[in-house]
C-alpha cells in the first residue's frame, strides 16, 4: 500500500514538472528533421492568378495562343472498282433513256400512221358500201377447178383497237373486214374421216356452207355432202410491232382463201400505198408489194 502511495506522489510531482513549451519545441525539431523545412507560423498574402508581374529581362515572353482551324475532312475515296461500278449504272441508265425514248417516238409514229389507215379504211368502205362495185378476183377452193367468181362487195367495215391507258393508249391494230358475194354455189362430197377435215377447214376459212350427213346403224358418219355458198369473208388485220417500228398486215382470203402475213417499215405507210392497198382490195392492178419488207 505503501509503495502504491509513492508511485502516485512521484507520478504526481512529474505532471506538475512537465515543461509544455520545452515539449512543443522538441517535436519541432523532430518534424523538421524529417520534413527538410522548419515550421513557420507565419502568415502568407495570396496571391491572385490575374496579378500583373513586371516582365523579366532577357526572357522572351509567351505570346497568346492563335485559334488554329479544324483541318478540312477529305472525302473518302473508295477506289477504282465502285468507280467503275458507278459509271457502269450511269451509262446504263443513260442507255435505258435512250431506249425508252426512241420506243416512245416509234409509238407515237406507228400510232399516227396506224390512225390514217383507219381514217383511209373507214372512207374506202364508207364508199363501197354505197357502190358495192364489182371485184376482179377468183377464188379457187382446195384442188378445185371451179372457182369462186363473178364476185360483188356486199358490205365492208373498219375497226380499230387501242392499248390500255397505262401503256400510252397508242393505236395497236386496225381491221378491216368486208365480204365479197357472188350468185353460185358449189357442191362437195366427203367420205369417213374425209367429212370432218372439211368441215373444220370450210370453218376456218369463213366460208359459209351446208351439210347433208349419212351415218350406218351404228350412228358412225359415213357420207357428207356440203353446199357452198360463193361467198367469201376477207379479214385484214393491220397490227403495230412496236419493238421492231413496223406494221405487220395479216389477212384472211385477201388475195386467195387461206391465211398470208407480210411486213411493211414504218416510213412506207403513206397514201399512196393505201392507195395501191385499196386497188389490191377491189381486184386492181396495183404495186401493192413494192411496199413489203423483203
Amino acid at each position: 500500500m505503501r509503495n502504491l502511495d509513492a508511485e502516485a506522489a512521484a507520478l504526481l510531482a512529474d505532471i506538475a514538472a512537465f515543461d509544455i513549451e520545452a515539449a512543443r519545441k522538441r517535436v519541432q525539431q523532430i518534424d523538421a528533421r524529417y520534413t527538410g523545412m522548419g515550421g513557420s507560423k507565419s502568415d502568407y498574402p495570396e496571391v491572385s492568378s490575374g496579378a500583373d508581374f513586371p516582365p523579366v529581362r532577357g526572357v522572351e515572353q509567351p505570346c497568346e495562343p492563335t485559334p488554329v482551324a479544324a483541318p478540312a475532312v477529305e472525302p473518302v475515296s473508295f477506289g477504282s472498282l465502285l468507280d467503275q461500278l458507278k459509271d457502269e449504272v450511269a451509262n446504263r441508265k443513260q442507255l435505258e433513256g435512250d431506249a425508252s425514248r426512241r420506243g416512245d417516238a416509234a409509238r407515237s409514229a406507228l400510232d399516227r400512221q396506224l390512225r390514217a389507215v383507219f381514217d383511209y379504211f373507214h372512207a374506202l368502205t364508207s364508199q363501197l358500201n354505197y357502190l358495192k362495185p364489182q371485184v376482179a378476183r377468183r377464188y379457187y377452193f382446195l384442188d378445185s377447178d371451179d372457182a369462186f367468181r363473178n364476185l360483188a362487195w356486199l358490205e365492208g367495215y373498219s375497226d380499230f383497237r387501242t392499248q390500255a391507258a397505262q401503256d400510252g393508249g397508242c393505236i395497236e391494230r386496225v381491221t378491216l373486214g368486208y365480204t365479197l358475194k357472188g350468185p353460185g354455189q358449189r357442191t362437195l362430197e366427203r367420205a369417213g374421216g374425209a367429212v370432218e377435215r372439211l368441215r373444220q377447214v370450210l370453218f376456218d376459212l369463213g366460208l359459209k356452207f351446208e351439210c347433208q350427213e349419212k351415218r350406218n346403224r351404228q350412228r358412225e358418219l359415213e357420207h357428207g355432202s356440203f353446199t357452198v355458198i360463193d361467198e367469201v369473208n376477207v379479214q385484214v388485220v393491220w397490227r403495230a410491232d412496236f419493238e421492231n417500228r413496223t406494221v405487220v398486215v395479216e389477212s384472211r382470203n385477201l388475195e386467195r382463201l387461206g391465211y398470208a402475213t407480210c411486213t411493211l417499215p414504218l416510213e412506207s405507210v403513206c397514201p399512196a400505198m393505201l392507195d395501191e392497198f385499196g386497188r389490191l382490195v377491189l381486184g386492181r392492178e396495183n404495186s401493192f408489194r413494192s411496199y413489203v419488207s423483203r
